[in-house]
């Protein structure tokens, strides 16, 4: 296991074994050890890194030994990310980028932009003010390519306002939104968002939301497994989901807003 605290990327270079990668921009205290070993036990084979910098990306876009699979960045990061993010995946065609934030309004305001801006289309969001059983289910989702929203984002846009003092650059560099609704999150429209679930479909929906296999699910709820297919379909039917990748992000995006 290679050094966590280090800037440093240079080092990890042509070291065998090391192919796929994840990369986690920001301080320790944005991300701790404990974030990089869980991501890399969901991911497997995976080896996750920290930088302390954007710039520090330069020592790793040309080794060919390597490949960036997803890139997490900080609120810090993020009027940087999205200015020039053009370039960044030009640099690591290969990776996924994801807005680890803790500002809900600076991932609102992502959201609502990436309905008119193309070139923001392809930032997922990760909250990380959750606790981590909830939040571990929401990193597979994201592992997956999957977008995501709290439920805490599912509300109004906040208008940008000109500040009398120079804000932050994050704030003062995120284009002005428009005091409306924000839309449901990509890949959810057309599903029903009061779809009549039974509390036996609730239930197993959100033992699925937090990564429960069925034969898991049946014993934690005590029923037969076929009994838990079938609660399963019923609610995928109901909400008008594909799959039960798509029932758990949807679980989700109204549920962890509320503490759950």
């Amino acid at each position: 296991m290679f050094e966590r605290e280090t800037s440093d990327a240079a080092r990890f270079r042509n070291r065998s074994g090391i192919t796929d990668i994840f990369l986690f921009v920001g301080s320790a205290l944005v991300f701790p050890n404990s974030i990089l070993r869980i991501a890399e036990q969901e991911a497997g084979g995976v080896h996750a890194l920290r930088l302390d910098a954007l710039r520090d990306l330069a020592a790793l876009i040309h080794d060919p030994a390597i490949i960036v699979r997803k890139v997490f960045f900080d609120d810090r990061m993020a009027a940087e990310v999205f200015r020039n993010i053009d370039l960044y995946k030009a640099d690591l065609p290969e990776a996924d980028w994801i807005l680890a934030y803790r500002d809900p309004t600076l991932a609102r305001r992502l959201l609502h932009e990436r309905a008119a801006t193309p070139r923001l289309m392809d930032i997922l969001l990760l909250p990380m003010n959750l606790p981590i059983c909830p939040w571990s289910s929401m990193l597979r989702l994201v592992l997956a390519g999957q977008f995501i929203a709290a439920g805490e984002l599912m509300g109004p846009a906040v208008p940008e306002k000109t500040p009398a003092t120079p804000a932050p650059d994050h704030h003062r560099d995120m284009p002005s939104v428009p005091p409306e609704p924000v839309r449901a999150a990509a890949g959810m429209d057309g599903m029903d968002a009061d779809p009549g679930l039974t509390r036996r479909e609730k239930e197993v929906l959100a033992l699925v939301s937090q990564g429960g296999r069925n034969k898991t699910i049946a014993h934690t709820m005590s029923l037969s497994e076929h009994t838990v297919k079938l609660h399963l379909h019923n609610a995928i039917t109901k909400i008008g989901a594909r799959n039960r990748t798509e029932a758990a992000t949807w679980y989700l995006s109204r549920h962890l807003g509320e503490g759950r």
